[in-house]
């Protein structure tokens, strides 16, 4: 994503907002004075800063633009901005035939024609080619970690071991106790995390036929037999039943149609034969690997006490493990033919003729340790994951299961953080933390060492072990990510940046004593690094990052974003050879180039990753990065302010802030947003409760918005400023005050806020 700026006499504005309108939906951010300057804003203010921040000029060029003073004066500065200073590229587009001065002659990429779509969609594309004259950050991360690739950090999703099942057991078996133990414990918990923390990873280590890889030298490896199942809303979803049937609020021709009971009971039958379906099938796959022992003669016994359960006598009785799922698999397409004739064609079709509730589930559990010796003493554990995609009644199934059925079944759930919890059964019992699960979050805090600690060990594990999956010896963390050697800034550079902070000039702050001096370099040194880099117009280095405790820190105790940080650093340091005939060492440089890439990466990718809010979560998180970048180069005391406190976070509820409400709450959901422990932001327990106040931007994002990922300050903001950013109309105007808002914050400002924190 490239920041453009479009340059357009008067007479052309309706040219420049389509052309702006076409670029946004290629990816980038296009500013247009006609779009976004309002009534009394400064205009010579919005050009210098547009241009200087542009990573393109388009200078619109047509008869109309002789006579256009301020374009005139526009064209100019981009001009000396891109030769002098090295900025943004400039490109000129004709929209007729008027002449062309000498000095734009060399910069004109083609013609602006609207009426042939042919030739207008092609010069859109060459304006992006133009533009992202390099590979784009998603493509580059793409091409680093592509499955089939020799990367050995190119695993960072579960469904990449689904043929490998050894190799999970190998690279994510967890060394802490604290996260383990309470998933192999009898008792039920539900595993939280945003998008890249390792759910579904942590529950597949339970899965049998890695669990038992994993202990198979010891007395009882079959311990804990987990079968996994990834929930969706199945077959239901067709009938459009999308609110929680029979509550207040819901649309009232569902309520006629489909009565609360039946479709829990509907659900209920669903989520059994899955549950079973999945169960049998880990059963059938360790007993093909010889994972646990069994004979014929027990399994021909088993399926047929399963099958005369369930079934009447008109069904074959299945001789093996493979026929009962044939027909488990043949009941589960009558069940889904009899949703669609019943809810949707509003036929009476006959009803299956089957048993499918919770005590027939935990029946089949018991059968199950009874005919299979080597599961007698085991903890059967049903893996669900994606608890979010369900319907409300569909997770109120999932919470019956968790609330009855230990100690027969242990039911553990990952789900993402910020989904709204559901505490309702069907049986009209709420389901209670502590008394009925355990809740895990598989977040760290890395500004806690304890717990930074922690992530560390997991990563250290989760690298060395990804290395030996490869084939290649194994690399201190140190060794495998060096620092670097030189400092980052000049020394008088970043004396003069701290004496700004601390009001004084530079001869004053060297007449200090060694010690008093020392300590403001420390309390001060990273936010003048940035000032350094980043407080001059033109083309900057690129913020480094290098280092374990570094690119740890930038994951923000996120596991995927720093696997995808190492993946895409192996990957421009080896290519795709993969050939490593030297110590495996990833250089600073390439380090820092990584981070930047995957910084990009994730916050461009929202537009396709998060659907209806993408597109706005990241124009939201790009004007809140101007704003605390401005903070940062600016502000004199409390740079590194990236902690955001709404000191009106009541106001969320009222008419008007849905969408800003629904944006964090999607934002935190997706952990885009996190409070400084890691924990989910916006997001109370339940709805009569305050909203909670601080919300931090994830670290992993710090270095494309170019702000500090260390939070040291708040910078207090409003629910009205938050949701201004949101409308196009007042967009710019809401960012400019926002930006002088945090620049003027003091300290005795932040202390007179008494927000209710999380």
């Amino acid at each position: 994503m490239r920041r453009i700026f479009i340059s357009h006499a008067a007479s052309d504005s309706e040219a420049a907002s389509q052309l702006a309108k076409d670029l946004k939906n290629a990816g980038h951010e296009a500013i247009v004075d006609t779009i976004q300057l309002g009534l009394g804003d400064d205009a010579i203010d919005f050009m210098n800063k547009g241009i200087a921040e542009a990573h393109a000029v388009i200078i619109l060029f047509s008869h109309h633009t002789v006579d256009a003073k301020w374009q005139r004066l526009e064209i100019n500065a981009a001009v000396w901005n891109e030769v002098a200073q090295g900025g943004g590229t400039c490109i000129v587009l004709r929209l007729d035939n008027a002449e062309i001065p000498p000095l734009l002659g060399p910069k004109v990429y083609g013609k602006l024609d609207f009426t042939d779509s042919n030739l207008y969609k092609k010069t859109i594309e060459d304006i992006c080619r133009v533009v992202l004259r390099d590979q784009t950050a998603t493509s580059v991360v793409s091409q680093a970690l592509t499955p089939d690739s020799p990367n050995p950090f190119r695993r960072i999703r579960a469904e990449y071991f689904e043929e490998r099942s050894d190799l999970l057991s190998k690279a994510f078996a967890s060394p802490e106790a604290s996260k383990t133990r309470p998933l192999e414990d009898i008792t039920p918990c539900f595993l939280e995390g945003s998008r890249g923390t390792g759910k579904s990873m942590l529950l597949l280590s339970l899965r049998a036929r890695v669990f038992i890889s994993r202990h198979i030298s010891e007395q009882n490896p079959a311990r804990v037999f987990g079968f996994y199942l990834k929930l969706t809303r199945g077959a239901l979803c067709n009938i459009g039943v999308q609110q929680t049937v029979g509550t207040e609020g819901s649309d009232p021709d569902i309520l006629t149609a489909f009565q609360p009971e039946q479709v829990s009971d509907i659900s209920c039958q669903e989520m059994v034969i899955c549950l079973l379906e999945s169960l049998f099938s880990e059963i059938e796959h360790c007993m093909s690997e010889n994972l646990i022992q069994h004979d014929q003669a027990h399994e021909r016994g088993l399926v047929e006490e399963v099958s005369s359960f369930f079934f009447d006598s008109q069904h074959t009785s299945p001789r093996n493990i493979g026929e009962l799922l044939d027909l488990f698999a043949k009941t589960h397409r009558q069940l889904a033919e009899f949703i669609r004739r019943k809810f949707i064609y509003g036929e009476n079709p006959a009803v299956p003729v089957v048993t499918l509730d919770l005590d027939a589930l935990k029946r089949v559990i018991t059968l199950v340790k009874k005919s299979i010796q080597a599961l007698k003493n085991s903890t059967i554990v049903a893996l669900l994951d994606e608890y979010e995609n369900l319907f409300p009644y569909q997770q109120r199934v999932i919470n019956t299961f968790v609330k009855l059925c230990t100690p027969v079944l242990s039911v553990k759930i990952a789900k993402k953080l910020g989904t709204a919890d559901m505490s309702a059964t069907t049986i009209g019992q709420e389901l209670q933390e502590i008394n009925d699960y355990a809740r895990l979050v598989l977040v760290y805090d890395v500004e806690d060492p304890a717990s930074f600690k922690a992530y560390r060990e997991l990563l250290e594990h989760i690298v060395r072990n990804s290395l030996s999956n490869e084939g290649l010896p194994p690399q201190p963390i140190s060794g495998l990510l060096p620092e670097y050697t030189d400092t980052e800034v000049a020394e008088d550079k970043l004396v003069e940046q701290v004496a700004a902070l601390c009001k004084l000039t530079v001869d004053e702050f060297n007449k200090w004593p060694e010690t008093d001096r020392s300590e403001k370099l420390t309390y001060y040194g990273e936010a003048a690094i940035y000032r350094t880099i980043y407080g001059h117009k033109g083309r900057q280095p690129n913020k480094r990052f290098a280092g374990f405790r570094d690119l740890a820190f930038l994951s923000s105790g996120v596991i995927r974003y720093f696997q995808e940080i190492l993946g895409v650093a192996y990957y421009h340091t080896f290519g795709d050879s993969g050939i490593v005939d030297k110590p495996l060492i990833l250089p600073p440089d390439k380090q820092t180039r990584a981070a930047h890439l995957v910084s990009t990466h994730n916050l461009t990718a929202l537009s396709r990753n998060v659907e209806c809010y993408g597109e706005a979560l990241k124009y939201f998180l790009l004007d809140l990065g101007d704003c605390l970048r401005h903070k940062l180069l600016k502000h004199s005391s409390e740079p590194e302010a990236a902690r955001l406190t709404v000191v009106d976070p009541e106001v969320l509820d009222r008419n008007g802030f849905d969408t800003l409400r629904r944006l964090l709450n999607v934002g935190t959901r997706e952990g885009v947003f996190q409070t400084k422990e890691g924990r989910p932001a916006f997001k109370p327990r339940h709805s009569s409760d305050p909203q909670p106040s601080e919300f931090n931007i994830s670290r992993i994002f710090a270095p494309v918005l170019q702000i500090s990922p260390r939070l040291r300050w708040r910078t207090p903001v409003t629910c009205r400023e938050l949701r201004n950013l949101l409308d196009p109309n007042l967009r710019a105007r809401a960012k400019k005050a926002l930006m002088d808002s945090v620049e003027g914050t003091s300290a005795k400002k932040i202390q007179a806020t008494t927000p209710t924190m999380l």
